[in-house]
Parts: structure tokens; C-alpha cells; sequence
């Protein structure tokens, strides 16, 4: 009887064996085949990079088709002298004012969802833009666009940040997105050109329509499922409004103060009311919440405030040089708009090499001196500009100062951006790229603003000016550039800080899918210009080949 008691006792699991069983089970569930949809994300992983890098490229592209179908559109849809300007203000206020909201939200529930969400919201609104009747419907609809890029940027720069560790790798990535947007930027002048002589005005918020809702797909397929960090967290509400209302307005007076003046009724209230509600927003941030849409501590890492404060500089310089060449092609050299588009068409594919090849020699050096040496740079390209006349050669100094700015560019902005990420944690990415986004909303309106100030009031050009008058004006603005451009220098140079180059390091693995809402993404369905950006493409996939490579490695989180 006792051995056949000891036998049972023996046969008898006690509980830490059934833990080891329990174990056992688990393991080998997880050893389990994975999915057809799942192991078919795992292989599309490697084009993560491209797709953000795409959603940036025609983001930029879309922004920046405007410049030649500004005149077109307002003829076509019965704009009046002063909403005109709206065309492109819409956008741009939306764009700005929900930065840091979308950034934070992709920070709290997760990069991808949000990436996504904004890639079909950008993709519908397109579309609808292009059936517009009438003005107000128009920029109704231009500002419901802006809201789907301000989810894709910050997002963007989120999953490149988290996914690829800071040094070598991230710098790379970093100057893949960098190209393809400098492609992005030119290609929309090309392809605005084409299309308004061929198809119309509207194939252009067609084609960035398509482009959206394919990059959606590939999106859904090669970006992996990570579970969010914060879901047990609130949103700031409170932070969230305030922030929102106080940009929108304040980007809304500095887009629109020029042509309706600095102190109007249509104005200057907007910008106090703006003012308010920022207040109100730091007392919110600092006093009444736990968990602020903004964490404050983000300004004390002084890699990113003081490369927010570069980034205000250097992008209103671009955005002064970009104005300046342009007025300077058409009014004194006599260009027409496709004219004008083939003229930027260097700068556009030598900022894609220079990008890349930026990409490898970066990540060995110090970052502030090449930021200095980007300011000084784009300073000489400004005063090349200063000295073209009417029957200056496109191949003197106008093809060679384009060349000297997309150095500039380069060494300056690429740098800049790198050095804003570089401290961040990762459940602040999102935010991080958004304010550093925000500033670069700021900077580009502010410093044309400043420079258009110094052209207006050094000469009084009207209809019938002599064509040397008006480049004297265009001159003086020029100037303005380059005294923005020191300035700028001289403020960075005190502010930043000359750290040495992050080491390389394994890249930062998301969590597995953990959350039944990611589950269900994963588990659900999806729901001449063609040329020009082709050839960038192929310039940037030298680079891809070898980045995308190490990402592959580093995408099993499904």
C-alpha cells in the first residue's frame, strides 16, 4: 500500500512543476508559425524608411507646387487680391498649430497609428481639394490637408528615432529623409509646371493623393506593430487646446500681418488673443497637470534648444533665398514659371547627393562647426544672388550660387536636426520632432517677413519700374539673408554646445503587440516632373540599400 502511495505521489505535479509546464506551454506557443500577414510585415520591414521618407517627400512637394500654381488656382476659383494669400496660409496655419498635438498622441498611443491616420487624412482631403468650386471651399479644405501632414512629420521623424540608435545609423536614416525632402521641394515646382500646362492644377492634389493612399498601404505592411508606452495616460486636454489655438493664431498673424498690415483689426487681435491663450498654456503645463503635452524638461537638454534656435534662423534664410532667386528668375532675367522650375532642378538633385553623402561623413564628426560653416555657406550664395543682373549668364552666378546653397543647406539643416533628436528619450521623440518642426513653421514666415521688410522700404517698386530698380530692391533683400545668416552664427555659436559624436549602438527594439487595438491593426485589411523624381530616388537608394540592410534585422516585433 505505501508504494503504491509513493508511486501516485510520484505521478503527482506539484506546483513549481506545474509552473515549469506552464512555461514549457508558453514557449513553445511562442515558437509557434507565424501568420501569413505577419510574416509577409516581417519581409516589407526594411521599406519603413522609405515610406516615411516618401510621406515627407510629397508633403514638401505638395507645399511647395504652390508656388507656381498660386496664380492659376486664384484665376481659376475667383480669389480677390487679398485672400490669394490663403491658398497657401490655409495650410500652413493647421499645419503649424497641430504639431505638438499630433506629435504627443503618437508619443502617448503609439508612432504608427498616427502615421498612418495621417496619411489617409492627408490622402482624402487632397482629393477633395481637387473638385474645389470655390474659394471657401478651397481653403476649408487646404486646412483639413494641413491637419493630415502634421500627423505624418512629427510621427515620421518618431519612427525614424526609435527605430534607428543615435549615431551612425540614425545619421544615415536621417540623411535618406533629409533627401528625399530636398527632392521633394524642387519636383513640386517641376510637376506644378507640367500639370497646369497639360492637365490642370488639379492633378496636382490628385497625384499626392494617390501617392498618400499607396504609402498607406506599404505603410500598413512595412512599418511594425509596437504597443504604445503610455496608454494608461490621459491626454492633456487643457495643454492640448491651448496649444493648438495659441500656434494657429500666431502662425495666422505672422502668414497674413504683410499683406494686411501689422496692426490691423484682422490681425492684431488675433495675435493677442494668440499671446493669451500661450500664457494660459504655460500656467496649464506648469501648474495643473501631471502629465503636460509639452514636458518642460526637454528645453534644459541644450542639444535641442539650441538647435530650435538654429533651426529659426536657417529656415528663414531658406525661405527668404528661395523667395528672393525666384522674383529674381522671373521679374529680372525675364524666366518664365517652367523656366524657373528647370533652373532650381540642380539645386534639387545635387541637395540629393550632397545629403547622402553627408549621411556617411557626419556621424565621425563634431556637428557644430559644420552647422557654422552651412550659415557661412548660404550667406555666400545670398550675396551671388545680390550681383546677377538681366543679362547675367544662368551658368555664372546664378547655377553656381544654387550649388554653393545646397552646401549650405546641407551642412546646416541636416546637422541641425540631428542635434535636436540626439538627447531625446524615446517616449519623446514625437514631441521632440514636432516642436523642432514647429520652429521650423515659425522661422520660415519670420525671416521672410524681415527680409521682404528690407526690400520693400529700400525701394519703392511698382508697376513700370525699371528692371535695375527692381533688382536693387531684391538686393537689399539679399543682404538681409546674410545678415540673418550672422546673426544666426554668431547665436549658435554661444548657444550650442560642441558635443563629440554619439558611438554607434544597438538599435532601440520595440515591444511586441501586446495591445488588443494594435492586434486589430494587425490583423485588419487596407481599407516631364514623374522623371525628376525618379532620378532623385535612384540617387537616395544608394544610400537605402546599405541603411535598410541594418533595419531588417532589427523589425521582428510582430
Amino acid at each position: 500500500m505505501k508504494a503504491e502511495i509513493d508511486a501516485v505521489h510520484q505521478h503527482t505535479p506539484q506546483p513549481l512543476q506545474k509552473q515549469e509546464v506552464k512555461d514549457e506551454r508558453i514557449n513553445v506557443e511562442e515558437k509557434q508559425p507565424q501568420t501569413k500577414l505577419s510574416a509577409f510585415q516581417e519581409k516589407m520591414a526594411p521599406l519603413m524608411l522609405f515610406v516615411v521618407s516618401m510621406a515627407q517627400f510629397i508633403d514638401i512637394m505638395n507645399g511647395s507646387s504652390m508656388t507656381v500654381a498660386l496664380v492659376d488656382i486664384s484665376e481659376a476659383l475667383g480669389f480677390d487680391s487679398y485672400s490669394t494669400q490663403w491658398i497657401i496660409s490655409a495650410y500652413v496655419v493647421t499645419f503649424g498649430g497641430f504639431l505638438l498635438l499630433s506629435g504627443r498622441i503618437g508619443d502617448m498611443y503609439g508612432h504608427r497609428r498616427v502615421f498612418l491616420t495621417g496619411q489617409i487624412w492627408f490622402g482624402i482631403w487632397s482629393l477633395v481639394i481637387s473638385f474645389s468650386t470655390s474659394p471657401a471651399m478651397f481653403c476649408t479644405t487646404r486646412a483639413l490637408q494641413g491637419i493630415g501632414a502634421s500627423m505624418s512629420v512629427p510621427t515620421a521623424l518618431g519612427l525614424i528615432t526609435t527605430t534607428f540608435p543615435a549615431g551612425p545609423k540614425r545619421t544615415r536614416a536621417l540623411s535618406v529623409f533629409g533627401g528625399f525632402g530636398a527632392a521633394g521641394a524642387v519636383v513640386g515646382l517641376l510637376l506644378a509646371g507640367a500639370f497646369i500646362s497639360s492637365v490642370g492644377w488639379e492633378w496636382i492634389f490628385r497625384f499626392s493623393s494617390i501617392f498618400s493612399f499607396l504609402l498607406f498601404a506599404i505603410g500598413y505592411l512595412a512599418i511594425p506593430v509596437a504597443a504604445p508606452k503610455l496608454m494608461t495616460t490621459k491626454i492633456d486636454v487643457a495643454g492640448a487646446m491651448t496649444a493648438t489655438s495659441s500656434m494657429i493664431c500666431i502662425i495666422y498673424y505672422i502668414s497674413t500681418g504683410s499683406a494686411t498690415g501689422w496692426a490691423s483689426v484682422q490681425t492684431l487681435p488675433v495675435l493677442i488673443a494668440g499671446l493669451v491663450l500661450l500664457t494660459a498654456f504655460f500656467w496649464i503645463e506648469t501648474r495643473l497637470v501631471k502629465n503636460p503635452i509639452m514636458p518642460f524638461r526637454i528645453w534644459r537638454l541644450k542639444n535641442f534648444s539650441s538647435a530650435f534656435v538654429a533651426i529659426l534662423f536657417l529656415q528663414g534664410q531658406f525661405q527668404g533665398f528661395t523667395y528672393f532667386t525666384t522674383l529674381t528668375f522671373q521679374n529680372v532675367m525675364g524666366y518664365t514659371s517652367m523656366q524657373t522650375a528647370l533652373a532650381f532642378l540642380a539645386h534639387s538633385l545635387f541637395a540629393v547627393v550632397a545629403f547622402t553623402v553627408l549621411g556617411k561623413i557626419l556621424p565621425k564628426y563634431r556637428l557644430k562647426p559644420f552647422i557654422l560653416t552651412g550659415f557661412a555657406f548660404r550667406c555666400v550664395a545670398a550675396l551671388m544672388f545680390a550681383f546677377v543682373h538681366s543679362t547675367t549668364s544662368y551658368w555664372t552666378l546664378p547655377f553656381l550660387g544654387l550649388l554653393v546653397h545646397v552646401i549650405g543647406l546641407g551642412t546646416s539643416v541636416l546637422p541641425a536636426q540631428i542635434t535636436a533628436l540626439k538627447d531625446a528619450q524615446n517616449e519623446n521623440q514625437g514631441v521632440v520632432g514636432a516642436l523642432y518642426s514647429t520652429g521650423m513653421q515659425l522661422g520660415a514666415p519670420l525671416g521672410l517677413v524681415i527680409v521682404t521688410l528690407i526690400s520693400e522700404n529700400s525701394v519703392d517698386v511698382t508697376v513700370g519700374t525699371p528692371v535695375e530698380e527692381v533688382m536693387k530692391s531684391y538686393r537689399n533683400g539679399l543682404f538681409g539673408i546674410v545678415a540673418l545668416g550672422v546673426l544666426g552664427a554668431i547665436v549658435t555659436a554661444f548657444m550650442m554646445p560642441n558635443t563629440a559624436p554619439a558611438p554607434s549602438g544597438p538599435a532601440p527594439i520595440p515591444a511586441p503587440v501586446t495591445d488588443s487595438a494594435d492586434a486589430a491593426i494587425a490583423t485588419g485589411t487596407v481599407a516631364g516632373a514623374a522623371g525628376a523624381a525618379g532620378a532623385g530616388t535612384a540617387v537616395v537608394d544608394l544610400e537605402l540599400d546599405e541603411v535598410l540592410a541594418e533595419a531588417a534585422e532589427k523589425m521582428e516585433m510582430v
